[in-house]
Parts: C-alpha cells; sequence; structure tokens
C-alpha cells in the first residue's frame, strides 16, 4: 500500500507511516486492512506508534481479544485508536464489567461493535439507568448490552422514548422479549417501522394483529422488507395458509426460505396429499425443528411408503 503524499498523512514523514503500518502487520493486520484505515480515518497514520498506537492494542489484547479478532475490531472502527486509553476506554471497560459483565461478554460486545469503547460512558449509564428504573432485571440488562451494544450507544432521549413506547405494549420488563422489543425500536427508524407495517396489512392483517405477531417474538420486525413479502407471498400463494396463521407463529418470518421454509413445506405438502398427516395438522410446528429431528420425523420415518421425500427434500434445498 502507498499513502499519497497528497493525502492527509502525506505532509508527515514516510518513515512514520512505515512505522505505524509496520505495527499494524505485526498485530495481524493485511495490506487490505491497512488500506481501508488509510482511506476512512488517515490520521491513525499520525499517531506516534509507540507511545499512542502500540497501548491499546496491547490493551485489547490484554482484556482477551485474540489476535485473529484484533483486525477486525480494529478495521471496524479505527477511531478508537485515536481515543485517550486513560480517559476513555479504561473508565468505559470498567463501568461494562461493573454492571456486571464477565470478561468474555465485554470481549464478545468489543467484538461485535468496537465502537462500546469510545462511547460517552456516561451515556451508556444514563441509559442502563433507564432500564433499572423500568424493573429490568440486572442479568437481562447485561445479556442486553453484551449481545446489542449499538442500542446501548442510542441518543438517551430515543432509548427511554424506545423503552417507554414498549412498556405501553404491554411487554414484561422481566421478560427478555421485553429487551428484545426494546433493542428492534431502538434500531428500526420510524420510516421503516411503518413501512413494514403497512407490508403486513396487505396480506390482510389488521395494526392489532401485527401487534400481537410483534408481542410474541419482536425479531420478525427486523426482517427485512422484501424478505417480509417473499416469506408471506409463499406461505398465503403458494400454501394457500391464511395471514393470521403466519404471524400466530412469527418467529417463522426469520428461517430462510430457501434453505428451510420451502423444503420442508414441499415435504409436508406430499405428506398431506397422501394422506400421512391429519387435515388439523399444526401447519407451522414442523418449520420449528431442529434439521436432524424434522428428518428424522417427517422424512425417514415415511422413507419406505414415499422414497421420493429425499429426492423432494433435496431438491427444495438446492432451490
Amino acid at each position: 500500500m502507498g499513502l499519497s503524499r497528497e493525502s492527509s498523512v502525506g505532509k508527515y514523514s514516510e518513515k512514520k507511516v512505515e512505522q505505524v503500518k509496520t505495527l499494524f502487520r505485526n498485530y495481524g493486520l493485511d495490506e487490505s486492512h491497512i488500506l481501508h484505515i488509510a482511506r476512512v480515518q488517515p490520521k491513525v497514520f499520525l499517531y506516534d506508534p509507540q507511545n499512542t498506537l502500540l497501548p491499546k492494542l496491547d490493551f485489547l489484547l490484554s482484556i482477551g481479544v485474540s489476535n485473529t479478532d484484533i483486525p477486525k475490531v480494529i478495521v471496524r472502527n479505527p477511531a478508537l485508536l485515536g481515543r485517550s486509553l486513560e480517559k476513555q476506554i479504561l473508565p468505559c471497560y470498567n463501568f461494562l464489567k461493573s454492571l456486571p459483565l464477565s470478561g468474555k461478554e465485554v470481549v464478545m460486545m468489543v467484538n461485535r461493535n468496537s465502537r462500546i469503547l469510545a462511547t460517552n460512558v456516561d451515556k451508556i449509564a444514563s441509559n442502563v439507568e433507564v432500564m433499572q428504573q423500568a424493573g429490568v432485571p440486572p442479568r437481562s440488562i447485561s445479556y442486553f448490552i453484551s449481545r446489542f451494544p449499538a442500542s446501548v450507544q442510542q441518543d438517551n432521549e430515543k432509548f427511554r422514548k424506545s423503552l417507554n413506547e414498549v412498556i405501553s405494549m404491554g411487554f414484561n420488563p422481566l421478560r427478555l422479549m421485553f429487551i428484545l422489543a426494546v433493542r428492534v425500536l431502538c434500531e428500526t427508524p420510524k420510516p421503516t417501522w411503518d413501512y413494514k407495517v403497512e407490508v403486513f396489512k396487505r396480506f390482510g392483517l389488521s395494526y392489532g394483529e401485527v401487534m400481537s405477531a410483534f408481542r410474541l417474538h419482536p425479531c420478525c420486525m427486523n426482517v427485512s422488507e422484501e424478505k417480509m413479502l417473499r416469506v408471506m407471498d409463499f406461505f398465503i400463494n403458494e400454501m394457500k395458509w391464511e395471514p393470521a396463521v403466519v404471524v400466530r407463529s412469527p418467529a417463522v418470518l426469520l428461517y430462510s426460505l430457501e434453505k428451510r421454509i420451502i423444503p420442508r413445506c414441499n415435504v409436508i405438502t406430499i405428506l398431506m396429499q397422501k394422506g400421512f398427516l391429519k387435515e388439523n395438522f399444526p401447519v407451522m410446528s414442523f418449520l420449528k425443528y431442529n434439521e436432524k429431528d424434522f428428518l428424522n420425523k417427517f422424512v425417514d420415518n415415511y422413507k419406505d411408503d414415499l422414497p421420493q421425500l429425499v429426492n423432494v427434500y433435496s431438491q427444495g434445498m438446492a432451490l
């Protein structure tokens, strides 16, 4: 990689730039990583490699970020290297561990979203306090922060509004679904939320039914609009199921249409046509089985009578 003299780092000595690049290479960053950093955060190459950059890289290693994950953490947020270790990164890390979060959970969070270490500690503390005041248990708060760091970094007013809206929907703060719902509302812009509600309504569902689905499984509103349309269209127009049946099991919207829904539905359709399943068979139940259990119960169990099921299933997977 060559950094142009016309770039913002060009006015500084090539010697320092090479020292920074060498340091990065020593910590597992390859040329594509270095080029990305030069493009999105070129001033990193102006920092003192030994006194500014090295202590932060060593800190990440010391808390348990692996050698293979160091490049990912840095590339996702190279600006982290410009934050003060003593005034920002360490205080934030210590606060996260006080929640309590185990060192392993903090590392998992850093790997997912290294911006958490550069977030204002007061902002995180304020959002944690809002959850505490709402009655969210400490363990749920730790779970929320470790798995959804982007949500806890939200503006305090937006976070409070999202949490209050979840309370108004009737979610129980003691249940996991509560924090999942907070996460969805925090990270879903209002226009996107409204459009997804309209997608459901296109299939004849009422607003109340959509909200019922959200209360059952909040993550169903994290599915992209395109996937919502494809999955709902398949169930209703191909399988001829009622929309209300689908939204009573909203988790199915998260499944892969090609790898799970279509091949399994192909198998179940044949079993019903051949009379091996009763008419009142709960249509959504088979989608929830893990792969091994589904094959055992619905394919292998009928291989003597319907040997073609193996091919039907595999051909569906190929689609």
